[in-house]
């Protein structure tokens, strides 16, 4: 866990409200206000990762709202699942208003325009994170689903389990298991996306859904075959290539970018192993021919390098087995300024 942000231990200027605005505005990435200026405030901001997800808790004091206006136009898309711990927070979105009462649960499309306040006086909550391109959904879906979760027979599953998670996040780090937790609850967050974009009763409100999530599957438990690309992967399920990337592209989902990120993610669990293969040899066995090209990459997605990821020796974890590898795209750095594909043996791209 890292604090980033504890108003209590600032002093002086520093603990003025609208410095501590400031901060947790930089903290949080998005815009912060005092719906009372100069309202006294207290605001403590904590910080996890679990499996690539980012995990977000605020204690706040005051009345403070956050929210966002116009979204960058390059900011990948961002899914929030947000549960209050106390207070009341209000919470609105698209034209839609919501109280969330403690122990309800929010989805919001955090690169759309927004605006929550934790509580009138006070309030507290945790928020999971996960990039729309880790769902294989597109930002329309998720969109006109976070309105209707609620009304989902998922809702109350997704709740406890999110609300769980999010709870003993630094715990669950810990655990040899977490690459597999983290494969699940994005699965589990998808879900209730999907149950929740029919809610409304209208018609095939994800078409192609139930194929896709088939491809995903089938592509995910044969991420470490050499001659996996698109050709096989539509012959597998009997359409075309071109009908391939049609799906693909219907949902606003990059195949190519999402099984680098598998990848990436299952040679980081087995370069957290001791005594493991050569980095070379992992490079390899997970489909990067390269491994100049396999060090950049993998830099790109977790700051850090294969020899230095391995160096650290973190807490052992387990390499999840294909069929339950988390992506790394949750990193808003993955792939940037890469060539798509270069040393990788996958041609399954939609770009």
């Amino acid at each position: 866990m890292v604090t980033v942000l504890d108003s209590r231990q600032l002093t002086g200027a520093d603990r003025r409200p609208a410095a501590v605005v400031a901060r947790l505005q930089a903290g949080m990435g998005s815009r912060v206000w005092l719906r009372e200026p100069a309202a006294p405030v207290q605001v403590r901001l904590d910080a996890w990762e679990l499996g690539g997800l980012p995990v977000l808790r605020a204690d706040v004091v005051g009345p403070l709202a956050v929210g966002r206006r116009r979204p960058p136009p390059d900011a990948p898309p961002v899914v929030s699942l947000y549960v209050q711990e106390h207070g009341t927070g209000r919470h609105e979105q698209g034209g839609r208003q919501r109280a969330l009462t403690p122990g309800t649960l929010a989805v919001t499309d955090v690169t759309s325009p927004y605006s929550f306040a934790w509580g009138d006086t006070e309030g507290a909550g945790r928020a999971l994170q996960i990039p729309v391109a880790r769902l294989g959904l597109s930002v329309d879906v998720v969109r006109r689903a976070a309105p209707h979760v609620a009304d989902s027979p998922l809702y109350e599953l997704v709740r406890a389990h999110v609300a769980q998670v999010t709870r003993d996040a630094e715990r669950l780090t810990a655990d040899p298991g977490w690459p597999a937790l983290s494969v699940a609850t994005v699965e589990l967050a998808r879900a209730l996306v999907i149950s929740a974009a029919d809610a409304d009763g209208t018609t095939c409100a994800v078409p192609g859904e139930t194929l896709l999530t088939r491809i995903r599957t089938w592509v995910d438990q044969h991420l470490t075959d050499p001659d996996l690309d698109a050709a096989r992967v539509a012959a597998e399920h009997t359409i075309s290539v071109r009908q391939l990337y049609r799906l693909c592209s219907a949902a606003g989902f990059s195949l190519e970018q999402w099984v680098i990120d598998q990848r990436l993610e299952g040679a980081r669990a087995e370069l957290a192993r001791p005594g493991g293969r050569p980095i070379a040899a992992v490079a390899r066995s997970w489909g990067f021919s390269d491994p100049s090209h396999f060090s950049r990459r993998f830099r790109a997605a977790f700051g850090t390098t294969p020899r230095e990821w391995r160096d650290q020796r973190p807490p052992p974890v387990t390499p999840p087995p294909p069929g339950a590898v988390a992506s790394a795209s949750a990193r808003a750095r993955v792939g940037a300024g890469a060539g798509a594909g270069a040393g990788v043996g996958v041609g399954v791209g939609v770009e």
